[in-house]
């Protein structure tokens, strides 16, 4: 079936709402994408990509290119902060290619970015930058977005604008989403002041009571991209983003003795209070829909944030391409359905890592330590087979 007389508006150029620009567009649709930003946005840190995730990027015909962007990571590896003494070790690299048939990467955000926006231009889609827009009206035929002096109809409408989406909160019954009492600190070291060790393609994680650190190299960058993890009962800042002062940082840094030495090195710091609210609601009304964390912000714990993102194209899609009689709500309706359990269980799964990563000090945190880490030594593909359920996720139509 052909879906060239049918028109797509996308808010938001971000991950989620550039790939699925480019599935819909391979789709046959007319695709508009509209972005409140001038320009693609540079903005950002570094991005996990797990098999998950990295299929559906296959499937826009962006991998390859990804590949030569991006660090390969050969595992995880956790340590206590407090003595540094290793917990667990997870393999990633080729036995976790083989066994998912995809690769984990590490890539920097706007590298991620400017790969799909180039595929995008390549396919057509059209984009309105400087348009700061949201839906104002929509119905079982179509769907208008604004941009306050003009009005653009489309047959459906994808809020893809991220946790403050201005779609969700007009026309979603959802709780607007509340501060978790987690903080996270991101920040890049340039690997050139740095010592080879840096440079070895692996995920460190260093856990303390309250607090975690995660650091992985972004080789093409020359960068160590790094984040601090703690929680904090109050968020009175506005926005969701602001640069941290370096004293509080170094606060921060006090349980994490072995790399407390970046301290001075740090390229920039940026402090985001973590937002998010479990999704049980629809994500569709009408002819529009919700993607990513417009509809699903988690914690990162799971590295899950843009790879959930991909998951949502992946569905969109194919239901709109596979677009039933009674017309686009339906195809809308069934995405929501579709997406709202996995979403929740890997919400869910964040949350618990962020549990175990935060225990405080006790026989709870030592005995879960020392249970992981005798895993880790006599049975160490059990540690990735837990994640087997997220990791093999194949869309269920």
């Amino acid at each position: 079936m052909s879906y060239h007389s049918f028109n797509i508006g996308i808010i938001g150029a971000g991950i989620g709402g550039l790939a699925l620009s480019i599935m819909l567009k391979d789709s046959g649709f007319s695709v508009t994408v509209f972005e409140s930003s001038k320009h693609i946005s540079t903005f950002g840190s570094g991005v996990q990509l797990s098999p998950n995730g990295l299929k559906v990027l296959r499937n826009l015909g962006v991998e390859e290119k990804l590949k030569k962007l991006s660090t390969h990571p050969e595992r995880i590896v956790i340590s206590n902060a407090e003595n540094n003494k290793v917990v667990s070790v997870i393999p990633l690299g080729d036995i976790a290619s083989k066994r998912y048939s995809a690769s984990f990467l590490q890539i920097h955000r706007s590298d991620l970015v400017d790969v799909l926006y180039e595929k995008a231009c390549e396919k057509g889609v059209h984009f309105q930058f400087g348009r700061k827009a949201f839906v104002k009206s929509t119905n079982s035929v179509s769907s208008v977005i604004s941009c306050g002096t003009h009005d653009f109809s489309f047959n459906v409408a994808v809020a893809a604008d991220g946790v403050h989406s201005i779609t969700r909160n007009t026309f979603f019954k959802f709780a607007s989403p509340s501060f978790l009492k987690q903080v996270a600190y991101r920040a890049t070291v340039s690997l050139n002041d740095l010592d080879d060790i840096w440079r070895i393609p692996e995920v460190k994680i260093f856990l303390a009571p309250g607090s975690h650190v995660v650091m992985y190299p972004l080789i093409k960058r020359s960068l160590l991209n790094i984040i601090i993890c703690t929680a904090e009962e109050t968020w009175s800042l506005d926005g969701w983003s602001h640069a941290a002062d370096p004293t509080e940082v170094s606060e921060k840094l006090k349980p994490f003795k072995s790399v407390r030495f970046l301290l001075d090195k740090l390229v920039s710091v940026h402090k985001w209070g973590l937002l998010g609210y479990e999704s049980k609601c629809d994500w569709n009304c009408a002819s529009l829909a919700l993607l990513g964390d417009a509809c699903h912000p988690m914690l990162p714990y799971l590295a899950q944030g843009a790879n959930q993102a991909l998951e949502d194209v992946a569905a969109l899609s194919y239901f709109m391409s596979q677009k039933s009689e009674k017309g686009f709500p339906k195809s809308l309706e069934f995405y929501s359905k579709n997406r709202r359990g996995r979403v929740l269980e890997v919400q869910r799964a964040a949350q618990k890592n962020a549990r175990f990563y935060h225990l405080p000090n006790g026989a709870v945190r030592i005995l879960s330590h020392s249970a992981l880490n005798l895993a880790s030594r006599t049975i160490p593909s059990l540690l990735l087979s837990r994640f087997d359920w997220l990791y093999s996720y194949q869309l269920r139509h």
